[in-house]
């Protein structure tokens, strides 16, 4: 009957070391292309707004897509090499600590550079075009925090507040990959002088 539940196959795999590194590094890869086919929508996106632009306002378009384009490139760099990173982990006992550890680093990572050059552009739309930066992020506003409002300060305040979050969520990813880093060290060496203690216990014992 097992042959017809999968399972009990499932948990076995979950077992064997490396399994879910190797499956991580394939998600991170499946996102990387995820994002490409997300990023031509807000690309169509951004066109059609290029196209409706008066001739002052297309310079702010283009460099939009310009800093966008980098974005996407940036954010599917970091997830591949973070992905190959992730399945190079060597499976064990101790192999969750530093996939959690590659995982917060790329997540921090991404947003940052996502974030950063986003809001370099956006605040560059706005001065040129004179208009809000949510009328060409429609498709992303969730996934992107939206600072000021039309004018060149607003704008400003676009590219502050977006460049110090990208920021902030960077030095706070690696601040918690640190102390994954130190868990899965401090584990190791309990579980190494728990080794030798039974080992001195043994041979004190058989002496």
């Amino acid at each position: 009957m097992d042959k017809y539940f999968f399972m009990r196959r499932m948990l076995e795999l979950l077992h064997q070391p490396g399994f879910l590194n190797r499956l991580a590094a394939i998600t991170l890869r499946a996102i990387a292309g995820f994002v490409v086919l997300l990023s031509l929508v807000t690309l169509f996106k951004v066109g059609k707004v290029i196209f409706g632009l008066p001739p002052s306002g297309i310079l702010g378009g283009v460099l939009f897509l310009v800093c966008y384009i980098l974005a996407v490139y940036a954010v599917v760099h970091t997830l591949i090499i973070r992905a190959r990173e992730a399945a190079k982990i060597i499976g064990s006992e101790f192999s969750m600590f530093p996939l959690v550890a590659v995982l917060l680093k790329t997540f921090g990572e991404v947003f940052a550079a996502f974030m950063s050059l986003v809001a370099v552009g956006g605040g560059m739309y706005v001065w040129f075009t004179g208009k809000s930066v949510a009328t060409i992020l429609e498709p992303l506003q969730k996934l992107t925090p939206v600072f000021g409002d039309a004018t060149f300060l607003g704008g400003m305040q676009f590219i502050v507040g977006g460049v110090l979050s990208a920021l902030v969520v960077l030095i706070l990813s690696y601040a918690l990959s640190e102390v994954v880093s130190l868990l899965s060290e401090a584990k190791r060496r309990l579980r190494e002088t728990e080794r030798v203690s039974e080992h001195s216990f043994k041979f004190r014992s058989g002496t």
